[in-house]
C-alpha cells in the first residue's frame, strides 16, 4: 500500500498504537477515500468536514475530530500589530 508515497508495507514502528490511535488512523482513511471517490471528504457518520472559506474553516484532526476556525488567527494578529507599531511613527521618505 502506497500512501504519500511511502510503502507502508515496508515500514516497521517501534511500538503498538492504541485503540485510539487505530480508530483515527481508520477515520483518516475514510476522509481522504471518500475525496478520491468524489471530491468530498463527508459522509454519514463522520464529523462534517468543511469547506475552507473566507471564514477560514477547518477540520481539526486529532483522536476526536471538530470543526475549528481562524487556525492562525492570534498569530497573524501579533505580527500584524507588531508591524503596525514599529511602522507607525516613520515617516515616509520622498528624497528619491
Amino acid at each position: 500500500c502506497l500512501v504519500f508515497n511511502i510503502a507502508i508495507s515496508s515500514l516497521t514502528f517501534a511500538g503498538h498504537a492504541t485503540e485510539d490511535e487505530n480508530k483515527l488512523s481508520r477515520t483518516v482513511m475514510r476522509y481522504w477515500t471518500n475525496f478520491a471517490r468524489n471530491g468530498n471528504p463527508n459522509e454519514e457518520g463522520l464529523v462534517h468536514w468543511p469547506q475552507y472559506d473566507r471564514d477560514e474553516r477547518y477540520l481539526e484532526i486529532d483522536l476526536v475530530q471538530k470543526a475549528a476556525m481562524k487556525l492562525k488567527e492570534r498569530k497573524v494578529e501579533f505580527w500584524t500589530q507588531l508591524t503596525n507599531s514599529v511602522t507607525k511613527d516613520k515617516q515616509e521618505h520622498t528624497e528619491l
